[in-house]
């Protein structure tokens, strides 16, 4: 990973709006959001940063949104509102309210179908069905006017309504997208997406915090010949790029490596830098780096904590409810159709099961995750079945299908 150097640090900059301007910020763990609410329009200045920071205005919603947390965002807001609460609506409410305002421009957009329609209808029953156009009469221009009108006008209808089928699918999806996310399988993948985001995060912690032991070594060797080899060593593996000086060429905006400064690569783009002025900047970025990554550390761990806790609360996954055992039983996408698949191995985060092309050929053990599962029978409720008779074993071994108990047929039949 770089590492660059950032001297110009912005955190003794206003922590209020200017113009007495009253903001409040919140932060949902649902999805991951920082919204900032402004009790009237911000100045330019305030403005701008909020921009650049990589918020977005919701006039629906009248705030700022910014699409993820993180660290930058987070200090912006803490210098305009002071402390960043929780939000108060979930996703499905927003998704509701997002629902009703979808529904409501479906309706307008329906309205407008029907003037159109009913404009085409105007202009149409004063012509009588079937009237030719009679060329070289009178009524010839209006008559090609009409049709003219009467064309664009059922064009406009039939647009209208396809816009009002639009957003009428939009309102449905809307609702639909947010318990999709809230689905226990769901957020069990996303569980394991947020821990794969914070091993990335405790590696760059670790490296960072090696960078700097190890510059700080080199910082304390006596022996200035030995120092510039430890350096150069150093500057060879950990990528650190330097702030630009005066006497970089201005019409180059790359910022040169250590490495690249010590050996002295490129004397017509970067001024010289001292073995002691690259030893600073390197004991003065690396602590810098290990508080950013860590800032980002802390926040998936308490972004898995929320979504475990969530998860526990849902019932947690068909893996957690009913445990996957080898004997067992289990459905997924690999499973035969309307069927259930012979669990073979039960692995630490996945079970195994066997799969085949369905041309005749040999089976073979494909790994299924427990978060890709739809449903898990223990190895005593399979066994219970085949000594009810009801587990019809597949033709090519891999599983089995269950029979209707007589209750159940009768129950299907009655519908």
């Amino acid at each position: 990973m770089e590492y660059h150097s950032n001297n110009n640090d912005n955190s003794n900059s206003a922590s209020t709006a200017s113009n007495g301007i009253t903001c409040t910020a919140t932060y949902s763990p649902e999805d991951n959001k920082l919204r900032l609410y402004a009790s009237s329009r911000l100045d330019s200045e305030t403005y701008a940063r909020v921009k650049s920071a990589g918020f977005k205005w919701a006039p629906r919603q009248q705030l700022f949104v910014a699409p993820m947390w993180t660290p930058g965002r987070e200090d912006l807001l803490l210098k305009l509102c002071g402390e960043i609460e929780d939000e108060d609506k979930s996703l499905v409410e927003r998704a509701e309210e997002r629902s009703e305002r979808f529904a409501d421009y479906s309706e307008s957009r329906t309205e407008d179908a029907d003037r159109a329609q009913k404009a085409v209808a105007a202009i149409a029953e004063h012509i009588p069905f079937g009237q030719p156009i009679l060329i070289g009469h009178h009524s010839e221009r209006r008559h090609r006017k009409d049709i003219k009108r009467i064309e664009d006008g059922m064009h406009r209808a039939v647009k209208m309504w396809d816009t009002a089928k639009y957003w009428t699918d939009r309102a449905a999806a809307a609702v639909r997208h947010a318990k999709h996310k809230e689905r226990p399988d769901v957020r069990a993948r996303r569980i394991k997406g947020l821990e794969a985001d914070k091993r990335k995060q405790e590696r760059y912690v670790q490296e960072a915090e090696l960078w700097l032991k190890l510059w700080t070594e080199c910082a304390h060797e006596q022996d200035k010949e030995l120092q510039a080899i430890i350096a150069l060593r150093i500057a060879g593996m950990c990528h650190l790029h330097l702030p630009r000086k005066e006497g970089d060429r201005e019409d180059f905006q790359h910022t040169p490596t250590a490495y690249d400064a010590l050996q002295n690569s490129y004397p017509n783009l970067y001024a010289p830098r001292t073995l002691d002025e690259i030893v600073t900047v390197a004991l003065n970025t690396y602590p810098r780096a290990i508080v950013h990554h860590g800032r980002w550390l802390a926040h998936y761990e308490n972004r898995i904590a929320y979504e475990r806790a969530m998860l526990t609360e849902d019932g947690g996954t068909v893996a957690d409810k009913t445990g996957p055992e080898k004997g067992g039983a289990c459905r997924c996408w690999a499973s035969p159709c309307e069927g259930w698949s012979y669990i073979q191995k039960v692995n630490k985060v996945s079970v195994t099961v066997l799969d085949n092309w369905n041309n005749g050929g040999s089976n073979f053990t494909r790994t299924i995750p427990f978060d890709k599962l739809t449903a898990v029978m223990s190895a005593a409720e399979v066994q219970a079945k085949r000594d009810a008779g009801l587990l019809l074993e597949s033709s090519d071994g891999i599983g089995f299908y269950l029979r209707l108990t007589q209750r159940e047929e009768s129950w299907r039949k009655s519908e």
